[in-house]
């Protein structure tokens, strides 16, 4: 208010020479507008000396428009984070499914191709009883072929023998004359004789011939049965072979289907992947309050996951008491994480896989390895290691030790206390009742 009076006072002391010095009146007019023009200048002054905090206001109020957007775009993304984590455990989900559906098909074309090895076995084996009958019957063929030669040679020496004879006749006919009709009836009958005898071998001949055709037809008869044996077999053969490349057929578009869904599979897991790192790439860009979030939500549902685990593994197996029971359920009593606990079992149940198959040997491997992953709280896999050593032949200290070494971990353990008990206590000798029982 001050600096207004001031202000006015200054502008009057300069302006009202300026007008006494004229001859001419001021109009009322102008006047106005000096007036008008000096309140402002005081309110464009004013407003000057005002600026800095009205900046300082306007800073203010856009810095916290600023932050409200933030907060709202911050929501945004929690809200979208957790639908992508929605979005990502279903799809997990549904790859496990598929997983499990493809280890399916996978054993079933396990068991198809050890039938399609089963049946070409088969078929390979009549494919060499058929060549072995089929190297019987070239021979069989080669000895018909045989007997044919011979017998061709023989008809041909006998029509040659013919001729001759014939020829003969003619040069007896031109040498007979007149005079000699009586040498030449003698002649002639003596040459009728050999004729006649001649025919009669011919005739011999002809009839060995007519058996040897017709043995030669017998057996002709005989291959041809032969191959048409043969022939069925290898038509069988043929219809087993395409039955084989049909099977094959379907074993290779089963196999082109799975390497497509796994293809498919692939592909999404490598979207999954890709939108995980994205995911986390997210993640990582927002602020120490979402990271907080984050760790908090993981942490709660890892908590929940292991409840549920534990819950779903007490209820399928009976009650226990970690000092009585040798179920696999009591390793979840152990002070481990979830997952190692996870794995301890998913090796205890490997084992009595072993157990239970009399793989005794196998079995023992198996329960020593579990319980040197976890040396310190594993007692449940060294009594069972304890009880797989018992079962074999001059391997009472090993059970010996494993059964210590379950009770230095929990001395409290009444399974291991009680086999320890029978593995300490001397065998008695056999009664004799029991030793007639063993020789019966």
């Amino acid at each position: 208010m001050f600096r207004k009076i001031a202000l006015l006072m200054l502008l009057t002391i300069c302006f009202v020479p300026a007008v006494w010095a004229d001859d001419e009146p001021v109009p009322a007019e102008n006047s106005e507008a000096v007036a008008e023009e000096v309140v402002e200048n005081v309110e464009a002054v004013e407003a000057e000396e005002q600026d800095p905090v009205v900046i300082r206001e306007n800073a203010l109020n856009q810095k916290e428009a600023e932050l409200e957007e933030l907060s709202a775009s911050l929501s945004e993304r929690e809200a979208s984070l957790v639908q992508r984590e929605k979005e990502f455990a279903s799809r997990a989900a549904t790859l496990a499914v598929e997983s499990r559906k493809i280890s399916g098909t996978n054993a079933v074309l396990l068991g198809r191709e050890t039938q399609v090895n089963e049946r070409e076995k088969e078929i390979m084996a009549r494919e060499a009883g058929l060549a072995r009958r089929e190297m019987a019957f070239a021979q069989e063929s080669q000895k018909f072929t045989e007997a044919s030669s011979i017998l061709a040679g023989r008809e041909a020496d006998l029509a040659k023998r013919e001729a001759e004879l014939a020829t003969r006749e003619a040069e007896l006919n031109a040498k007979i004359s007149a005079k000699e009709e009586a040498d030449k009836l003698t002649a002639r009958e003596a040459d009728l004789v050999k004729r006649e005898a001649a025919l009669t071998e011919r005739e011999d001949t002809t009839n060995r011939l007519n058996t040897l055709e017709a043995e030669l037809n017998e057996k002709d008869t005989a291959l041809k049965a032969r191959e048409e044996a043969v022939a069925s077999r290898e038509s069988a053969v043929n219809e087993q072979e395409q039955k084989l490349s049909e099977a094959t057929k379907e074993v290779s578009d089963h196999e082109a289907e799975l390497a497509k869904k796994e293809t498919e599979l692939t592909a999404r897991e490598n979207d999954l992947n890709a939108k995980n790192e994205k995911l986390d790439t997210d993640t990582s860009a927002l602020t120490a309050r979402e990271a907080a979030l984050i760790n908090r939500e993981a942490e709660a549902s890892r908590k929940a996951a292991e409840v549920a685990e534990m819950e779903t593994l007490i209820k399928e197996l009976p009650a226990f008491d970690p000092n009585s029971s040798t179920e696999a359920a009591m390793i979840l009593t152990y002070p481990l994480p979830a997952a190692r606990r996870r794995e301890l079992i998913a090796m205890q149940r490997e084992a009595y896989t072993r157990y239970s198959s009399n793989r005794i040997t196998q079995a023992l491997e198996a329960y020593g390895e579990a319980a040197d992953a976890e040396p310190q709280v594993n007692y449940l896999a060294a009594y069972w290691a304890a009880l797989s050593a018992s079962r074999l032949n001059n391997r009472r200290t090993d059970a010996l030790n494993w059964v210590n070494r379950a009770l230095e971990i929990n001395p409290d353990y009444r399974p291991a206390q009680e086999l320890k008990r029978r593995l300490e206590t001397p065998a008695r000798p056999a009664t004799n009742q029991q030793r007639r029982r063993t020789t019966r």
